[in-house]
């Protein structure tokens, strides 16, 4: 069986987005590894259909930035190909090319030259090599309890987030709803405890959230890896946009929603969107735009 090595360093949202090129080849008979953050590892390979994820960021595989080395040849001597997502005059690329003797592809993301899905773009190489068997998103079909709503108001830039007085107050428009936070909103934290009538979950490793998707009637969230995350699980998922394209970054699975305003201001560049004031992309959309993509279907 055919060996393949995916490199795809970013943070989960990004991970996650891959997970349509490990299905489809190992849809199409690869043993699949991927490399990346080590922080992902166990939930890499749980769910995301690889048989090894390589923690690039560990002092074990630090040979792959070292630019004279016989480790890394040894390692890759057994892959048929690689993939990677990554430039190829980089350290790592330049070390993938020095000691790798088979194909290699490097397919760079270039987050402010790309106008297609990032799922489609990262797809490309694959569907140069296969005309069959290829997934554009993922549903891990997880079975389902319904018992609460969940709410996770942050993500890694609070650029991006709807205003917590907003989440708060949808909360309260409401039945049995409990809130998921995580170490980017830990400055909020006291907020959400003097407001926030329902149970918070805090800090929790990926998978407790899991366990927490098994429980929930529909997720709210903005533009973060954790939206992503319940966008593979099968629950509703709703996903708030703003500065960030959902065209682009979008979450994808049958059971997903994504409410966004299309201004003209917007999607915008990151410097714009750092420096902006007024926010009118997020400030537009009100609570009863999320109820009624909560009560729809």
């Amino acid at each position: 069986m055919k060996k393949i090595l995916i490199i795809r360093e970013g943070a989960l949202g990004d991970l996650i987005l891959t997970f349509p090129v490990f299905f489809s080849f190992k849809k199409n008979g690869y043993r699949v590894f991927a490399g990346g953050k080590g922080i992902y590892k166990n939930f890499i390979e749980k769910y995301g259909n690889v048989e090894k994820f390589i923690p690039l960021d560990s002092s074990e595989y630090l040979f792959f930035f070292e630019s004279e080395n016989t480790k890394l040849k040894g390692f890759l001597k057994d892959f048929d190909i690689i993939i990677a997502y990554t430039d190829e005059k980089e350290i790592i690329g330049e070390n993938l090319k020095k000691n790798f003797m088979n194909k290699i592809i490097f397919h760079p993301v270039k987050k402010e030259k790309l106008n297609i899905h990032i799922t489609d773009y990262l797809m490309k190489p694959v569907k140069e090599i296969f005309n069959k068997n290829l997934y554009f998103s993922i549903n891990l079909n997880l079975k389902n309890k319904g018992e609460f709503f969940l709410i996770h108001p942050g993500s890694g830039s609070k650029d991006k987030n709807w205003g917590k007085e907003k989440f708060l107050k949808l909360s309260e428009n409401l039945k049995n709803v409990k809130l998921l936070l995580g170490p980017a909103e830990e400055n909020e934290l006291s907020f959400w405890k003097r407001n926030f009538k329902g149970e918070i979950f805090f800090n929790l490793d990926l998978e407790d959230i899991i366990k927490i998707a098994e429980r929930t009637i529909a997720y709210i969230g903005n533009d973060s890896g954790i939206t992503h995350l319940f966008s593979i699980t099968g629950v509703k998922t709703i996903a708030i946009f703003g500065p960030t394209s959902p065209f682009i970054w979008g979450p994808r699975g049958k059971n997903v929603k994504i409410v966004y305003k299309n201004l003209e201001c917007s999607p915008c560049v990151y410097e714009k969107m750092k420096n902006c004031t007024d926010k009118k992309c997020l400030e537009e959309i009100k609570v009863e735009d999320i109820l009624s993509f909560i009560s729809d279907g």
